[in-house]
């Protein structure tokens, strides 16, 4: 969750607008209710980036964190020692799930593509793929057990009735379904998962 706008209204009270939530891929993090109390990190003028390397992902690093203005070796710098996994570089997981029946037994199931880059545009025609090819993972699930795991290369996928009967038996009434992009690299990226009545 994100505020356009945190004022200081008391001691260790702030006033919050401007609400937005799911930002940058970050769906997956959502609860509901947010929890009375919650640590929240005010990012303002202070906030710092730490460059990393492509060969420093997933090696532990020393890192220190010293007073605004001081040096690194400074007495009072907190320090601690990390292993980031490059989790900002993750495909964002899939929005707008849907699936439906069709007469001949087959379920249509798609959904919308989340862009990294310049996905952030108002405009009606889906975000630019950007590098590589376009590929999804799709998993079908009997309640938390996967039946069926498929590759697929555009954000569709029809289950076709035969399929159906060889995983469940017969045709399902509803249908429980997790689809991730794959990321350059063949890296699996956050999933979206439905559970719908067919």
């Amino acid at each position: 969750m994100q505020a356009r706008s945190c004022v200081l209204v008391a001691p260790n009270e702030y006033e919050l607008s401007g609400m937005l939530r799911g930002r940058l891929g970050s769906a997956h993090a959502m609860r509901t209710p947010h929890p009375a109390g919650a640590r929240i990190v005010a990012l303002d003028q202070r906030l710092a980036r730490m460059e990393i390397g492509a060969h420093e992902w997933n090696e532990e690093l020393a890192v220190a964190a010293p007073p605004a203005g001081k040096l690194a070796a400074d007495p009072r710098a907190a320090t601690a020692s990390v292993t980031l996994p490059n989790a900002a570089a993750r495909a964002w997981a899939p929005a707008h799930l849907r699936a439906r029946r069709t007469g001949g037994g087959d379920v249509e199931i798609a959904w919308v593509r989340c862009a990294r880059v310049g996905g952030d545009s108002w405009g009606a025609a889906e975000p630019p793929l950007g590098a590589g090819a376009e590929s999804y993972r799709l998993e079908l699930l009997d309640g938390d057990e996967v039946v069926r795991t498929v590759t697929v290369g555009a954000p569709a996928y029809v289950y076709s009735a035969a399929d159906q009967t060889a995983d469940f038996g017969g045709l399902p009434s509803s249908l429980r379904f997790r689809v991730a992009q794959i990321g350059d690299g063949g890296a699996i990226g956050l999933n979206s998962e439905l559970t719908i009545t067919l």
